[in-house]
């Protein structure tokens, strides 16, 4: 991916990274490539100028999750809801009734705060952020 401020730097970066595919004896498949787009998706993800968010079939997929029945479903539910964790605010508190579903020992009831709490993460990823770009002029907190 190549991300510039200006059409003319744009230009310039693309000839570099071809130019160094050509010495190198690499190629890019041409159905494979967008150029001058203001948004890619991209392994799951959409990048854009405003940051990265996640691609809006696997919030459709969310979306249309059935009913847990069992261990092995929610197992595969949160496996798949963890791959876009960092967009949801509070995610491990969303997620502590399901968790607590998977202790050793204990039986799978899928009551009391689980169905809330498999309803609420379902609905965060409809409202979830977009993660913007680093900016280096704007103060950094760790």
């Amino acid at each position: 991916m190549v991300f510039t401020s200006s059409e003319e730097e744009h230009v310039k970066h693309v000839a570099s990274v071809l130019q160094r595919l050509r010495d190198n004896n690499l190629f890019a498949k041409a159905s494979k490539c967008v150029f001058h787009a203001s948004s890619v998706e991209c392994l799951g993800y959409v990048v854009s100028s405003e940051g990265l968010k996640t691609d809006s079939s696997k919030v459709q997929k969310i979306l249309s999750w059935p009913q847990l029945k069992n261990i092995k479903e929610l197992q595969s539910f949160l496996s798949f809801a963890s791959f876009c964790l960092r967009f949801i605010k509070n995610y491990s508190k969303i997620i502590s009734a399901l968790t607590s579903l998977l202790k050793k020992d204990s039986p799978f009831i899928f009551n009391e705060g689980a169905p809330s709490q498999f309803q609420l993460l379902k609905e965060a990823f409809t409202t979830a952020l977009i993660l913007s770009h680093f900016n280096i002029s704007l103060p950094t907190i760790v």
